[in-house]
């Protein structure tokens, strides 16, 4: 009884997020549980072709595209070895669908729709977009894991049938930290599609009546594009104002939510935010665009507040809490107890009873 795993990104790749913290969260899990797992990924600069993580065996070949063509070699080597697949979908699925002889479960977190005008270029932003849903319809029968619901209807409004969803995890116990310096928090990859612009032109308004108050921004991203980020900071006079830490580590991030009061969400579209979870574990709270995948981790008004996508209404919702201590509280205090309903272990107990009520394992 084993699985093979395949995603365009592991937990060690420079790029990982989200989708790869689930990925070796439920996988090392199932090798808890005495169910092998290899995951198969692409390769990145220094990275090893083979390695065990957390139980998890490690094999990369290829590129971020290639390794697609390079799983389906490993797998016709190796039919008979693996009794289910997990076919990750990250932007391309890796097309197990029309190659497999084993089960298989397709894994979305999302659709990527607006990603392709935010990260690619013509034409490929074009055919991409149109091309996105007919080449996902070919898995629209198999039985679909997805990240919340906004992914969940996204697939159904396209022909998929069988689709669960489930929630993600947290990896630390919430910490009740209502005193704040006074800091605002963006936290995640530096790409056009998570608009830290947006986030820098928000802090611009915020702080004419907060002069005191300093933007965080925490995350790494091609150069040419944090280059563009510190030239709009200049053009704004807020170099004072605004602190760049690049790539912060685990203990470096939870240290930054404890400490700032609100954080900043400006993303296009997410799977469903991990960050919220993070941000509500640590009385920090999310200030967020009403995009797909925040509309299920966010709760408007109770855990966080979701808001039209542009710089002014971020920033009109920030001042509302800075200038508001009741509200303030009140959403510290839901957003501390709807974090506590996140583990990886209830993450991990759904992916496992998906897959045992459908006799896959």
């Amino acid at each position: 009884m084993q699985i093979l795993w395949l995603s365009w990104r592991d937990i060690k790749n420079p790029d990982a997020g989200g989708a790869e913290k689930v990925a070796i969260e439920v996988a090392s899990r199932f090798i808890k549980d005495k169910i092998p797992v290899t995951i198969f990924t692409s390769h990145f600069p220094n990275a090893k072709g083979q390695e065990i993580i957390r139980g998890v065996k490690i094999i990369r070949r290829g590129g971020l595209i290639t390794c697609r063509l390079f799983a389906f070699l490993y797998y016709i080597r190796r039919t008979h070895e693996f009794d289910l697949i997990i076919d990750e979908i990250n932007t391309i699925p890796f097309f197990s669908i029309l190659y497999a002889r084993s089960k298989i479960i397709t894994l979305i977190h999302q659709l990527a729709k607006e990603y392709w005008f935010k990260q690619t270029f013509w034409p490929v932003n074009i055919l991409g977009y149109l091309l996105e849903s007919p080449v996902l319809r070919l898995y629209k029968s198999s039985l679909t894991i997805a990240l919340g619901t906004s992914t969940e209807n996204d697939l159904k409004n396209i022909g998929f049938t069988q689709v669960k969803t489930y929630m993600p995890g947290i990896d630390f116990n919430p910490q009740h930290t209502p005193q704040k310096a006074n800091l605002i928090l963006f936290l995640g990859r530096l790409i056009p599609a998570k608009e830290p612009d947006h986030a820098i032109n928000a802090f611009k308004i915020i702080h004419k009546s907060f002069p005191k108050v300093k933007l965080i921004i925490a995350g790494r991203g091609k150069e040419k594009y944090v280059q563009k980020l510190k030239n709009l900071i200049k053009k704004l006079s807020l170099q004072k104002a605004i602190d760049f830490k690049g790539y912060v580590t685990e203990k470096e991030k939870i240290n930054l939510l404890k400490k700032s009061k609100i954080m900043l969400i400006p993303s296009i579209r997410e799977g469903w935010g991990l960050v919220v979870i993070e941000a509500n574990a640590t009385s920090c709270v999310p200030v967020a665009y009403n995009i797909p995948g925040l509309r299920d981790s966010i709760q408007n008004g109770q855990n966080g507040l979701l808001v039209n996508n542009n710089p002014q209404a971020l920033a009109t919702s920030v001042l509302l809490i800075l200038n508001n201590g009741l509200l303030r509280k009140n959403l510290i205090e839901f957003g501390y107890n709807w974090s506590k309903k996140f583990t990886w272990e209830k993450c991990y107990r759904d992916f496992k009873a998906f897959i045992l009520n459908e006799k896959l394992l």
